[in-house]
C-alpha cells in the first residue's frame, strides 16, 4: 500500500469519493498535507510512537553542548528525522576497558540545571545530563563536562517522518486504522458532504496508544525485611555505580 492509497482509502470511507473514483491533484495535495500534521501530532504525543531505540555516538571532549539534529543543520549528533521529542534514557560508555562498561547518567530538569553551583566544572567520568530540546537542534549538557572522549548510549524515542504520496506505508499493527480514520477526522470539515467517524478514530488511537504505553514496574520491601545498608561497603566502583 502506497500513502497514496491510504489518503484514497480515507477520502471512500468518508464517502467523498465512491470506491471506484480517485483523487484529482487537489484531493492527494490536502489530503497529503493533512496527513503530515496526523504524524506530526502523533511524534509529540509520548504514546502515539511505537518504539525507543538505542543511538551510540561518541563525545567530544570539553564541548558543552553537544547538539542532535538532522545533517542539515551541522549538529554534533545526527539522525535520520526530526531531533528527539525527548531523551529518556543514556548511559556512558567507557571504552577503555573489554567488555566495555556501560554507566547510567542521571537525566536531570532544566531547574536541577538552573541550579547547578559550577556547571562549567570538568571531570572525565560525568554523572548527569539534561536534555534541552532546542529547536532545530536539541542540546544535551553533560555535567561535570567530560574531558574524555567516551561512547555515550542514548535512549531516545524514534520519530515518524514525513512521507510522500507515493512512498510504501508501512507500520505496525492498528497505525493503519488510527492515521486513516484520524486523517478523516482532519479531513471532514473541508468537504460538507463527508461523514466523520470520529468515535471510530478515538478507539483506533486509543488501541495504539495502549501498545505502546509502558507499565513501569514497581517494587516494595516487604514487612518487616531490613534494609540494605552500605555502611560496611567502603569503596565505590565508579565504574559499575556499585558498592564493594
Amino acid at each position: 500500500m502506497t500513502v497514496r492509497d491510504l489518503i484514497t482509502e480515507t477520502f471512500q470511507d468518508l464517502t467523498v469519493l465512491a470506491a471506484s473514483e480517485s483523487m484529482d491533484a487537489g484531493m492527494a495535495a490536502n489530503g497529503l498535507s493533512k496527513l503530515l500534521r496526523v504524524l506530526d501530532d502523533l511524534n509529540a504525543e509520548r504514546a502515539g510512537v511505537y518504539a525507543n531505540r538505542f543511538q551510540t555516538y561518541t563525545l567530544t571532549p570539553a564541548l558543552q553542548p553537544h547538539t542532535i539534529g538532522v545533517t542539515g543543520n551541522s549538529p554534533t549528533w545526527t539522525v535520520t528525522t526530526a531531533r528527539p521529542v525527548s531523551i529518556d534514557g543514556a548511559n556512558l560508555v567507557l571504552t577503555d576497558v573489554t567488555p566495555n562498561v556501560y554507566r547510567p547518567l542521571n537525566l536531570r530538569s532544566a531547574e536541577w540545571w538552573r541550579g547547578l553551583p559550577i556547571p562549567t566544572l570538568s571531570t572525565s567520568i560525568p554523572t548527569d545530563l539534561y536534555y534541552n530540546p532546542e529547536w532545530p537542534n536539541g542540546q544535551l549538557y553533560f555535567w561535570p563536562v567530560p574531558d574524555t572522549a567516551w561512547g555515550m548510549q542514548l535512549w531516545m524515542r524514534i520519530v515518524l517522518a514525513d512521507v510522500g504520496l507515493d512512498d510504501t506505508f508501512t507500520m505496525p499493527q492498528g497505525y493503519r486504522s488510527a492515521i486513516t480514520l484520524t486523517l478523516g477526522e482532519y479531513l471532514a470539515p473541508t468537504y460538507p458532504s463527508a461523514i466523520p467517524q470520529a468515535e471510530a478514530a478515538a478507539k483506533a488511537r486509543a488501541r495504539i496508544f495502549a501498545n505502546n504505553d509502558e507499565t513501569p514496574a514497581l517494587t516494595t520491601q516487604d514487612s518487616g525485611m531490613p534494609r540494605q545498608s552500605t555502611k560496611n561497603r567502603t569503596t565505590f566502583n565508579y565504574r559499575t555505580g556499585m558498592w564493594n
